[in-house]
């Protein structure tokens, strides 16, 4: 009798302390949901570390993982287009949720020309703004899988959004006083949605996933030098080749930094450092 009381205790413990389990496209999504359900939340990331949002293919296992899982937070990045129904279909009790529902986008600029796209920029969560508006979006959610926790869950918003708070008064604090261009130079455009925050102007030179050609190339030194940008900023998952040539005609500074990094507030904080040469 007392192993059997203690077997159904123990499993009582486990009902209690059951972890909800979490799907997300890409790791400041991790990051984002961690900071409000610690220990509460199992969570996975769709996109492993060095591979692309825009072209990745999921695995079989991470298939076959979504039959066990209860919420999917979609974020819009492009292989999500062709996916989620996919994913769907491995679970129909699985519940999706747009983090960036409430986050109004802006239009990307595709070409560094007079040909514009009318395409929306995914990158949303490189405004500190954003990320505001994805947190209650995601408290929203765990509260209604885990109401239990709600309080729980509200101690933790409030305080990450007090972190995020704090870190727009430093990236404004470090940008405030530059005696130069507001521009900076980029290797892949990822990071619209910063520089339409703090009054920044992003430069791409990688646009559509081909690098320029030599004539391009001088054409992007004579802008750069016009606009007297003084870094130029490369993604660890992609070659910085024709960077570094810009960067040595140009003597700006070269900077690699990932939108991926998990390390979102320090990854934001680094960027302006770069940009106003601190």
């Amino acid at each position: 009798m007392k192993i059997l009381g203690l077997f159904i205790l123990i499993l009582l413990q486990s009902a209690v302390y059951a972890k909800q389990n979490v799907v997300v496209s890409i790791l400041p999504q991790k990051t984002f949901v961690q900071k409000i359900a610690h220990e509460l939340v199992d969570v996975t990331v769709m996109v492993e570390p060095g591979s692309s949002p825009h072209s990745y293919e999921p695995k079989v296992s991470q298939m076959v993982a979504l039959s066990k899982v209860d919420l999917y937070f979609s974020i819009g990045m492009d292989f999500e287009k062709a996916w989620l129904d996919k994913f769907r279909s491995q679970n129909k009790e699985l519940l999706f949720v747009d983090m960036g529902k409430d986050v109004t986008k802006i239009k990307k600029t595709l070409k560094e020309d007079h040909h514009h796209h009318s395409e929306l920029d995914p990158h949303i969560w490189t405004s500190p703004k954003n990320v505001a508006q994805m947190a209650n979006t995601i408290y929203e959610q765990l509260v209604k899988l885990d109401p239990e926790n709600k309080n729980f869950y509200k101690e933790n918003l409030e305080t990450f959004l007090d972190e995020i708070k704090e870190m727009d008064s430093e990236i404004r604090s470090i940008l405030k006083d530059m005696k130069h261009s507001r521009s900076f130079m980029v290797f892949h455009p990822a990071w619209g949605y910063f520089a339409h925050d703090y009054n920044l102007k992003q430069i791409a030179f990688r646009t559509e996933g081909k690098n320029p050609k030599p004539k391009e190339m001088i054409e992007i030194m004579k802008k750069a030098k016009k606009e007297n940008v003084k870094v130029i900023f490369t993604q660890p998952e992609l070659s910085d080749k024709s960077a570094r040539i810009i960067a040595k005609e140009t003597g700006m500074q070269v900077k690699k930094i990932s939108p991926l990094n998990p390390k979102w507030s320090e990854n934001l904080i680094s960027m302006a450092k770069a940009i106003a040469n601190k």
